[in-house]
């Protein structure tokens, strides 16, 4: 919907799992010299203040980003946790967080493709800003050749257009608002679509964990996984789930829901919940 904005959330414990599992995701597809695309179906705006007043306003950060940061020093860390401190980071010491496409192009070569869907017009005009910033990693940012292209249209139809993409190596990365209990239909009938059409792709679907919606984020990813799991070339599936907090009326944690995950992404992810769900929990 177009009445959301993630300026009031960004940087927070669902923002932490997204983002590390997509960290994980491009860490490993960038491991091949092989060229790979990566379709961003919710883009946002790229990158957050964290001094906005509206981020100030809900404190969501403080819980997120802040406590995993706090929480994390002179630790063990599981690698997939160190790397998404990694890049988060610099972003955080400058004021900032960064958003998946602002991730996704470090991470981008010669030869790979970026696309970035956002319908929101103050999202998009951000967006558009955000890719046109340097990177702060300088290591990384001589790697981000490969350029971003922004498409202001509806996410699911745009999505079906732009697959099968013409490198055929890559990832779908879809994470609506969820503000419309018809998300959660759209969720499901497009990426049956687009695994018909891309059946190799990485798709990896957000979702919130909302007690009121149990039910139709049950026969969302159901759906998903017949899709993924049934036809002439059945697909592994991954579901991931960190909650902060006891079930209640509010957003109490988030999932990640993986179809092709990567090798080794299983084992990973595992061991970075074991390390999230501790430093995040909202119960101590």
């Amino acid at each position: 919907m177009l009445s959301y904005q993630h300026e009031f959330h960004a940087g927070n414990h669902a923002d932490v799992l997204k983002h590390t599992c997509l960290l994980s995701i491009l860490n490993s597809l960038s491991q091949k010299e092989k060229p790979f695309t990566v379709i961003d179906s919710h883009g946002g705006a790229g990158t957050y203040r964290l001094d906005d007043e509206r981020l100030c306003k809900t404190g969501e950060h403080l819980t997120g980003i802040y406590r995993l940061l706090e929480k994390s020093k002179n630790l063990s860390i599981p690698p997939a946790v160190e790397r998404y401190i990694q890049f988060e980071k610099p972003y955080v010491e400058r004021g900032f967080y960064a958003g998946s496409p602002t991730l996704t192009r470090h991470f981008l070569r010669s030869g790979d493709s970026h696309f970035v869907v956002e319908l929101h017009p103050q999202a998009f005009d951000s967006l558009t800003c955000a890719c046109q910033e340097p990177l702060l990693l300088a290591e990384k940012s001589e790697r981000a050749k490969a350029k971003t292209h922004i498409h202001k249209e509806d996410s699911y139809r745009e999505l079906l257009a732009l697959t099968p993409p013409l490198v055929k190596r890559g990832l779908i990365l879809v994470d609506p608002s969820y503000e419309d209990a018809s998300d959660y239909e759209q969720v499901s009938k497009t990426l049956d679509a687009v695994h018909k059409k891309w059946n190799t792709a990485i798709i990896a679907v957000w979702y919130p964990l909302l007690q009121r919606r149990k039910n139709e984020t049950a026969q969302m990813l159901h759906s998903i996984e017949t899709t993924a799991k049934t036809g002439t070339q059945p697909v592994d599936c991954m579901r991931t789930e960190l909650a902060v907090k006891q079930a209640q009326t509010t957003l109490y944690g988030s999932g990640m829901f993986v179809i092709n995950p990567p090798w080794k992404y299983e084992e990973e992810i595992n061991a970075a919940l074991d390390f999230l769900k501790p430093a995040l929990s909202q119960e101590n």
